[in-house]
């Protein structure tokens, strides 16, 4: 029987993210989400242990190992809450350890921690031999966060309700090259969320951005990115402001704007060799940088 399994955890960028003023019983906003996944992130090991490892009773048969710390205990690290989730909704008595090697910085807006939620849950799945049980995994994704249930299966696509639910999927877009760069300081989603509380604003419609994605045209994605958080980001880390501007400014990007709600800023870039540049110059300016691609 196998007995541990590793999954990438990509990352993502919000190509479109309306986010509608006012919350639901959950606590979430109404959100127009468009998402894709990059050929970045963490990886996550799942372990099925022969015996029950070192643990406090609070930690229900789950442990815990994260390459870095992220400043979040384990009962509120999604990774863990997924395993937990998993288990319970399978019956499953076992007892785990979910290791979560960290490829890129926490509070960025690129989702690492869902996408880190969602390769738990699969990998559980998967150990437990239940990897076709498409309507559980959903189901212990929507209640981790809302964007978990994207990186189930992380094609582009469009999702409304708070950005959970699934409403349409595109065709894939390979290699689109974007490279992305992060400020020192990052944006707690909760910080970000309540900045926007204090002065909403009702977003525009996703239909440009979705027209774009079914002609599968690079140029019209990059030419319609919105987020209505990019502002709030920007008050939040003045240097999202200096990064959007510098990206915008060079002739190799086709578009720029914060991902999520910061505080990392991607670009969709006309080249492989024009990501690549601009990355190795925001490290010379003193921030992280990464060229990466669309998967």
């Amino acid at each position: 029987m196998q007995q541990s399994v590793t999954k990438k955890a990509p990352v993502k960028v919000n190509l479109h993210l309306g986010i509608h003023p006012g919350r639901d019983e959950r606590g979430y906003h109404r959100a127009d989400s468009v998402m894709c996944a990059l050929d970045l992130g963490d990886a996550v090991t799942v372990e099925r242990l022969c015996a029950p490892a070192p643990q406090s009773a609070a930690q229900r048969g789950v442990a815990l190992d994260m390459s870095e710390d992220v400043g979040i205990d384990y009962a509120r690290n999604t990774a863990w809450l997924a395993a937990v989730r998993a288990k319970e909704a399978l019956g499953d008595e076992h007892h785990y350890c979910v290791r979560v090697t960290k490829g890129v910085i926490p509070q960025s807006g690129l989702g690492g921690s869902s996408s880190d939620a969602a390769s738990t849950i699969m990998a559980i799945l998967e150990l437990c031999g239940e990897s076709r049980r498409e309507e559980l995994a959903v189901q212990v994704a929507r209640s981790i966060g809302a964007d978990v249930p994207f990186f189930l299966n992380p094609v582009p696509s469009y999702l409304d309700g708070a950005g959970d639910v699934l409403k349409e999927s595109f065709g894939r877009l390979d290699d689109v090259p974007v490279v992305l760069v992060r400020p020192s300081d990052g944006v707690s989603t909760a910080v970000a969320y309540g900045a926007f509380d204090l002065e909403p604003t009702a977003p525009v419609a996703p239909d440009a951005m979705l027209a774009a994605l079914r002609a599968g045209d690079v140029q019209a994605v990059a030419e319609h990115l919105y987020n209505n958080l990019d502002p709030v980001a920007r008050r939040l880390v003045p240097d999202d402001d200096v990064i959007a501007a510098w990206l915008a400014a060079d002739g190799g990007v086709l578009g720029a704007q914060v991902s999520g709600s910061g505080s990392c800023v991607f670009a969709i870039c006309r080249s492989h060799e024009d990501a690549g540049r601009l990355a190795g110059a925001a490290r010379l300016r003193g921030w992280w940088s990464a060229a990466t691609k669309m998967l």
